[in-house]
Parts: structure tokens; C-alpha cells; sequence
């Protein structure tokens, strides 16, 4: 049986995207990992993993890593859309330097990768599109909500795609992670936005702590979390929607919820409640 051609972005050194490269080469896959520098990618090496520059927002650097691939291994059988950007903050307040990159790496970065691999998985006849969403791709949280915007974009996009996409043999899904251990919080916390003059100031302590909220003692280990979604991505058939890691399932329902049960646990938990009226 010929091995599976992985092709995963966003694959810095202790992020999902390293740990899924590791996942999949260890399920006997042909993987090669991106990341803006090749050097951040420490560790894959021992994996076998073929690393190559990658900048998805730039079109250039994306057709040329393509070509790379399909010069080495002929075909790209799965796709695993993860590098991202965060950003935390009031919608309010956001920088918007920060609100750009992240949406044009969650967003358009993604689909770029989409419009290129998605191109020649439907000429080879099969294939497999996997793009990183995420819970706040659900239910938008404060102080997240430029973040979760670029996450309920990917789940949108992705459902057009699923449906664009089959007559040609290639699947769509989502990954939707919940809490899970990894370097995500630190890039995080460098996009916290609290003006001298934001309507939020009384509540600062919440925006702070949202940047690293995933990152507590009950977030699913990053390992735990890729050799799940592996498992799910290498079936025949994978899921339209995989949701792993703590807190998932409590943010799948939140979708389903009515808004005011969500509202309600939100605010409580995330300072709404405390913030201060302006006098």
C-alpha cells in the first residue's frame, strides 16, 4: 500500500501542527512540514518529516511549496490547514495590525492552500482538506472576538468547500480543538490589546487571562490531541466536523443552546458582568 502524502502548515516547534506531523509520520505517512522558518520546526527530523519554508500569505511561497512537494512525492493525498494567528482583545479596542493577520492567516491563508492543493487533489481524483477551526468557531467568546471571527470563517468556508469538492473525490472537514497544551497562549498574550482610554479597563485582569485560558492544568496534552485527530483524519470517510480537547463539547453545545444560557455563563466567566458603566 503506497504511504499517505501529508502536507501540514504551521508546524513550529511545541504547536499542534508539530505534534501532528509526528502523529502522522508514526502511521507509516509521508509528511512534510511548513512553517515560515525552517528552523522553528524543531524535531520533526527524527520523525522523518521533510521540512520546507512555507509563508501562507503569500501566494508565491504557497504555489512554490506545492511544487516542491508534487516534484518530491508526485501527490498530495492529505492537506492539514493549521498555521493561525491570534488575536485578544476587545473588538472595541484591537489593534488593527493584529485583527489583519489574523484574519488573513486563519482565513485567507487557508483557502489559498485550499484553492491550490484542493486544484490538484480534484485532477489526481481523491483527497483530503483538514482545516484547523476551533470551539470559538461555535460560540464567539469576549475578548476572543476577532479570533473567533477568522474560526466561524474556516467553519463556513469549509462547509462551501466539502460540498464544491465532492464531485471530485476530495473531502472537507473541520478540526475544532478545545483547550489543548501547546505555545498558542504565549502568541497570545502578545496580541493583548488594553487602551488607556478602553471602555474595559475595569475588567483588564479577564482580557489578560483569556490569552491563556487554554492553557491550564486540564488542557488535553498536545500529543493526546493529535493521535485523536489522526486517528479520525486517516479513516475512509472522515467526519465533517472533529471536535477534540477539553471544553469541546461544552462549546458544541453552547451552538446549539438558546443565546441567553450562553450569554449568561459567558459574561459570568469572562467579566462581563463586572465591567463598569461609564458614569
Amino acid at each position: 500500500m503506497v504511504s499517505p502524502v501529508v502536507l501540514v502548515t504551521g508546524c513550529t516547534e511545541g504547536g499542534i501542527g508539530n505534534e501532528l506531523c509526528k502523529q502522522f509520520s508514526l502511521q507509516g505517512c509521508q509528511v512534510f512540514a511548513t512553517a515560515r522558518r525552517i528552523d522553528s520546526m524543531k524535531g520533526l527530523e527524527e520523525y522523518n518529516c521533510t521540512k520546507l519554508a512555507l509563508d501562507v500569505n503569500n501566494l508565491d511561497s504557497v504555489n512554490d511549496c506545492v511544487k516542491q512537494v508534487l516534484d518530491q512525492a508526485g501527490r498530495i493525498d492529505i492537506l492539514v490547514n493549521n498555521a493561525g494567528a491570534p488575536a485578544v482583545g476587545a473588538l472595541l479596542d484591537i489593534d488593527y495590525e493584529v485583527a489583519h493577520r489574523c484574519i488573513e492567516t486563519n482565513v485567507f491563508g487557508a483557502l489559498s492552500m485550499c484553492r491550490v492543493v484542493g486544484r490538484q487533489m480534484a485532477e489526481q481524483g481523491s483527497g483530503k482538506i483538514v482545516n484547523i477551526g476551533s470551539i470559538v468557531g461555535y460560540a464567539g467568546t469576549p475578548w476572543a472576538g476577532v479570533y473567533a471571527m477568522s474560526k466561524a470563517a474556516v467553519h463556513s468556508m469549509s462547509d462551501v468547500l466539502r460540498l464544491e469538492l465532492k464531485p471530485f473525490g476530495v473531502s472537507v472537514s473541520v478540526v475544532a480543538p478545545g483547550a489543548i497544551t501547546s505555545n498558542f497562549g504565549n502568541a497570545a498574550t502578545k496580541t493583548v490589546s488594553v487602551p488607556e482610554d478602553s471602555l474595559y479597563k475595569s475588567v483588564a485582569k479577564f482580557i489578560f487571562a483569556r490569552a491563556n485560558m487554554s492553557q491550564g492544568p486540564s488542557s488535553t496534552p498536545t500529543d493526546v490531541f493529535a493521535t485523536k485527530v489522526v486517528s479520525k483524519i486517516l479513516v475512509s470517510q472522515p467526519s465533517s466536523y472533529i471536535t477534540v480537547g477539553t471544553n469541546s463539547i461544552t462549546f458544541l453545545l453552547f451552538y446549539y443552546l438558546p443565546y441567553i444560557i450562553k450569554d449568561y455563563f459567558l459574561s459570568r466567566t469572562l467579566g462581563i458582568n463586572q465591567v463598569k458603566p461609564i458614569a
